[in-house]
C-alpha cells in the first residue's frame, strides 16, 4: 500500500511509523522549512525522542507525493482540516481519505466527514479515533482504535491495513458517533482536569468519576440529537477515551485544564495564537453552540465554555462543576 500522511503531528507521525512496517509511507508538510528540518533530523518536535525511519519520504511538494496513492491520511488538527482538503481539490482521481482529528469546525459546526462531503461529494471517507498517546503507542503499548466509515468495503480494507501491533482495531459504520465522541471528550477533559488542579487526593478520587459520569451523559445527549449510536459512546472511542484523556497528564487537554487554573490568561492567549494545539478549546465553543441549536441541557459543557470564552474565573467554574456532580448524585 502507498500511503501519504498530510501534516502529521505526534499521532500522525506515530501512525506513519507503524504503517511503514508494511507499507510505503510518505509525509507532507506545507511549510518547506519544517519539512526540511524533520527530514534532516528525522524527528518531529511534537513527538520528541522518536526517530522517523529513513524509508519514510518527507516533502513539501504535494504533486510528487500524490501520484499512485492508495490512501491519504489527513493528520492536521480540526481547525486546519478544511484548509488541507482544499489543497487536494485540484487533483483528479484522489484515493480514499482517512481523518484522525478529534474536533468540530467551530465556524460551521461541521464534523470532518461533513467537510469532506461538502468539498468532494462522494469520495470514500473514514475516521479513526480511540484512547492512547502517540509516544506510548509507537513505543509498543497496546491501544484500541476505532475506524468508522459508511463504506463497508473501505472499512474492511482499513482494518487489514491498521491491524499492526500494538493497535487493536474495531470498526463501525457510525461515522458521526466516532467523530463526535473524540471531539466531546477533549472538551470535557479540560473541565475535569481543571477541578483536579484545585482539589487534592483523596477527595478528587471521589469527584473525578462523578465528573466523568456526568460528561458521558452529556456526550450521549449530543450523540442522540445528532443521530449517533449509543454504543459508540460506551466503547473505546467514547467512554474509554474520555477516562484516559481526563486523568492522564500526557493529554494536552488535561494539561491545558490544569494550566488554565494556575495561569489563566497566559493559557487563553497561547491557544488563541495557536502556540499550542488543544482541540478541546475550539470544541467547547462548538459543542456549546450545538447544544443551543438542538435545545439540549448541557451544564458541564456550558461551564467549560464559560471559563474559556466568557472569562468566568476557574475557581467559580470548579465550584459549579462540583455542584453539578452533587445535584446529579441526588438525582
Amino acid at each position: 500500500m502507498k500511503i501519504l500522511i498530510l501534516e502529521p503531528g505526534a499521532w500522525g507521525t506515530a501512525l506513519g511509523i507503524l504503517l511503514s512496517k508494511r507499507n510505503e509511507v510518505s509525509f507532507w508538510y506545507g511549510d518547506k522549512k519544517l519539512a526540511s528540518k524533520i527530514d534532516r533530523f528525522r524527528e518531529n518536535e511534537r513527538l520528541p525522542g522518536i526517530k522517523i525511519p529513513q524509508k519514510i519520504f518527507i516533502s513539501p511538494e504535494l504533486e510528487k507525493g500524490i501520484k499512485g496513492l492508495d490512501l491519504i491520511i489527513i493528520a492536521s488538527p480540526s481547525f486546519n482540516f478544511r484548509k488541507i482538503l482544499l489543497k487536494l481539490e485540484r487533483f483528479e482521481k484522489l484515493p480514499p481519505l482517512l481523518g484522525i482529528a478529534k474536533g468540530i469546525e467551530k465556524e460551521t459546526l461541521k464534523l470532518p466527514s461533513q467537510i469532506v462531503e461538502e468539498i468532494f461529494d462522494k469520495i470514500s471517507y473514514a475516521h479513526l479515533s480511540g484512547p492512547g498517546f502517540a509516544k506510548e503507542i509507537v513505543g509498543g503499548k497496546s491501544a484500541k482504535e476505532v475506524i468508522a466509515s459508511k463504506n463497508r468495503t473501505f472499512l474492511k480494507k482499513l482494518k487489514e491495513i491498521f491491524s499492526i501491533r500494538p493497535l487493536k482495531i474495531y470498526t463501525t459504520t457510525d461515522l458521526i458517533g466516532v467523530q463526535l465522541a473524540g471531539a466531546i471528550k477533549n472538551a470535557l477533559a479540560i473541565g475535569i482536569s481543571l477541578v483536579e488542579a484545585n482539589i487534592q487526593n483523596p477527595e478528587i478520587e471521589k469527584i473525578q468519576p462523578k465528573l466523568i459520569e456526568l460528561g458521558l451523559k452529556e456526550m450521549l445527549k449530543i450523540g442522540k440529537a445528532m443521530g449517533a449510536k449509543k454504543e459508540t459512546f460506551l466503547g473505546p472511542a467514547g467512554l474509554e477515551d474520555l477516562i484516559l484523556t481526563s486523568t492522564n497528564p500526557l493529554s494536552r487537554n488535561f494539561q491545558f485544564g490544569k494550566n488554565l487554573y494556575f495561569n489563566t490568561e497566559k493559557m487563553r492567549q497561547e491557544i488563541k495564537e495557536r502556540k499550542i494545539t488543544v482541540e478541546g478549546f475550539d470544541n467547547a465553543l462548538s459543542l456549546y453552540k450545538l447544544g443551543k441549536i438542538h435545545k439540549l441541557n448541557l451544564p458541564m459543557i456550558s461551564e467549560i465554555y464559560k471559563v474559556i470564552y466568557k472569562r468566568t474565573s476557574p475557581e467559580k467554574t470548579i465550584k459549579n462543576l462540583i455542584k453539578l456532580t452533587e445535584a446529579c448524585e441526588r438525582g
